[in-house]
Parts: structure tokens; C-alpha cells; sequence
């Protein structure tokens, strides 16, 4: 998974937009966008995980956006120890050419200091969009964790994964209330395209992305 391979696999499914959205972090966004170039879309995301350790995507306007409030969760992660990495690999930092030139040593694997509504209100503080991730599966996700999906969180959009569009249980989650997208959640360049969400929208841009969301302008999002 490096940038350039993710930006290969990625054009090769034909998607004009994707996130990077690793956990508790943003650190390998910036050499991702760089190898993507002008070839295809690469947005600042990132996947905080909550004291409730609930996931919940942060989707960023920009760059700064991202590094600005990675540095607000990494701050109050431990730091790794070997038994760590042994346990959930490295978690090396990349350039656009897929070079290791640095290590991240905090545990972005754990949770973070931030509760669900702390962690909406950090993304939203920062121009982001909140998306309860994966909430049809068992653990991680807001439901999973929570046992009910709280509608006054401020969440932008709810994600499903590839499974509950396999298994057409994708209506019952647009009863929460928000947009529903689709997301790959690839940890592996196999997984890279393997669900979507189709938009309508004039660029692909996180203004775009943020008016499909809202349904303004004709904009809208339905799962591909």
C-alpha cells in the first residue's frame, strides 16, 4: 500500500476521487496526493478512533486541514514498543515514490483521548466532514459500540461497507437519517474500488464532495 501503487490501483478502477483515511493519522497524505499528481483526486481524510473506539472518518478540505488535527490526536497517543509493532506491523512514512524516509512511533492502532462528540467537533473545527464509518459492522463502528446510532451526533454521511451492499442491507441504514456512501476501506490494493459511491457533481473536489453531501445544486451521492 504504498502512494504510488494506491494511485495505480486506483486509476486502474477508473475512480476520479478517493480518500486517505488511515488511522488516527495523516501522515502519509501528502506524498500520496503528490504521486497522484493531477491524474486523479487524492482528499485528506482521516479515521479517529474514539474513547469509545467508534471509528469516524474525517474528510478534509485540505492538506493543512488534516496535519492540523493529526497532530491533536497523535499528541496523546502512547508511544509503540517492539511487542507493538509485532503485533500490528510497521507503520512507515512514505514519499510519493513509496520510499520509507520515516517511522511513525505513536500507537495509531489505539484509541484516541477524544469521545465521539470531541472528535466530530475537532473534524468539523477544521472544516472537515464527520462519517460514522462502517456502521453496519459489529465492532468499530458507532452502532457496534454504542448499541444505537445517536442522530444529534453531527455525523455528515454514514458508511457501509462492500458486505452490507453484498447482502442488500443497505436500506436499512438510510433510515438513520444521513447520506449513505460506500467505501473500500482497503488495507490491501485488492480491496482498492471494491465498493464506491457514485456523485454527482460538476469536479471532482472536497467542495464538490461537500455540496453532494448536503444534496445542493443537483449535486447528490447514491451507492455505486
Amino acid at each position: 500500500m504504498t502512494p504510488p501503487a494506491i494511485v495505480e490501483a486506483a486509476i486502474r478502477k477508473g475512480l476520479a476521487m478517493i480518500a486517505i483515511c488511515d488511522h488516527n493519522s495523516g501522515g502519509n497524505t501528502q506524498a500520496t496526493q503528490e504521486a497522484a499528481g493531477k491524474n486523479i483526486t487524492v482528499l485528506a481524510g482521516m479515521e479517529i478512533m474514539t474513547v469509545e473506539e467508534v471509528h469516524v472518518l474525517g474528510i478534509f478540505p485540505d492538506l493543512a486541514s488534516a496535519l492540523a488535527v493529526g497532530r491533536r490526536v497523535r499528541t496523546a497517543l502512547p508511544e509503540a514498543d517492539e511487542a507493538y509493532f509485532r503485533k500490528f506491523g510497521d507503520q512507515p512514512l512514505m514519499d510519493a515514490r513509496g520510499q520509507v524516509v520515516g517511522r511513525e512511533t505513536r500507537m495509531l492502532a489505539g484509541a484516541s483521548v477524544f469521545g465521539l462528540s470531541e472528535a466530530i467537533a475537532l473534524i468539523k473545527e477544521h472544516g472537515g466532514r464527520a462519517i460514522a464509518s462502517h456502521v453496519d459492522r459489529p465492532s468499530f463502528s458507532v452502532i457496534g459500540q454504542l448499541g444505537l446510532f445517536p442522530t444529534d451526533a453531527g455525523f455528515d454521511a454514514v458508511e457501509v461497507s462492500p458486505i452490507a451492499v453484498a447482502s442488500s442491507r443497505v436500506e436499512e441504514f438510510t433510515r438513520l437519517g444521513p447520506p449513505v456512501i460506500c467505501s473500500s476501506d482497503s488495507h490491501f490494493l485488492s480491496d482498492v474500488g471494491k465498493c464506491c459511491t457514485a456523485l454527482t457533481i460538476e469536479e471532482p473536489t472536497f467542495g464538490e464532495l461537500s455540496l453532494a453531501l448536503k444534496g445542493i445544486g443537483g449535486r447528490k451521492c447514491a451507492l455505486a
